[in-house]
């Protein structure tokens, strides 16, 4: 197992086909059910895009197909089936899966924090993909020229890391609560959710930086 800080460094990713998340007795969690079944009835189509399938919509600060933020580990654990690999220390822990087990292929990677005291229950902080699958809107997505997608958010570079040679950089908008990894082409090559508000990097820190 290559130690934690690095598990976040693009691998290449997996499609993700999850459930709706299944409402909590608190207040919070009571929205954000709310929220999650709101996108699993909503019409989502945008001018000039075609409708992306719900499976495979990315809704920043909220939601990677139908798998959630703050949804718990042992729900997400059962709807994707046994992680390919993943780590975890001092509450925190992520789990990743590659398309059909192959470790060239695609990965989706989750991140998941314990609020010690507070709430034991593991769950979603972030969520990271590299499947072209997985989209924002028709003309959102991994594989397409980051200029392409600068109009639609306000980013802030945030963090680079080297991979196989070349720079990477992570871009984020802390607000919608959506990231963006770049490589060396200016091509998109990983799409992280995250909460609204929080900067990609909280959770992550160092993880990024190598």
């Amino acid at each position: 197992m290559k130690p934690f800080r690095y598990l976040f460094i693009p691998l290449f990713a997996i499609s993700i086909v999850s459930c709706k998340q299944k409402p909590s007795a608190t207040a919070g969690n009571n929205q954000l059910a709310d929220t999650v079944n709101f996108v699993d009835t909503a019409i989502v189509d945008m001018p000039g895009d075609k409708p992306v399938p719900l499976a495979q919509l990315i809704v920043p600060g909220i939601s990677v197909g139908q798998t959630a933020i703050n949804e718990s580990l042992e729900v997400v654990h059962k709807k994707l089936g046994k992680p390919d690999g993943g780590d975890a220390a001092m509450g925190k822990s992520i789990s990743f899966w590659y398309a059909n087990h192959d470790t060239s292929s695609y990965v989706t990677q989750i991140y998941f924090t314990r609020d010690m005291g507070n709430d034991e229950t593991a769950r979603v902080k972030e969520i990271r993909v590299t499947s072209p699958s997985f989209k924002i809107s028709s003309k959102i997505h991994t594989g397409l020229p980051f200029n392409n997608i600068k109009p639609a958010y306000t980013l802030s570079k945030t963090a680079t890391y080297t991979y196989k040679g070349s720079q990477h950089k992570l871009y984020d908008d802390v607000k919608a609560g959506v990231g963006f990894e770049v490589d060396d082409k200016d091509v998109i090559a990983a799409i992280v959710v995250h909460e609204t508000g929080t900067d990609i990097t909280t959770n992550y820190q160092g993880l990024f930086l190598n």
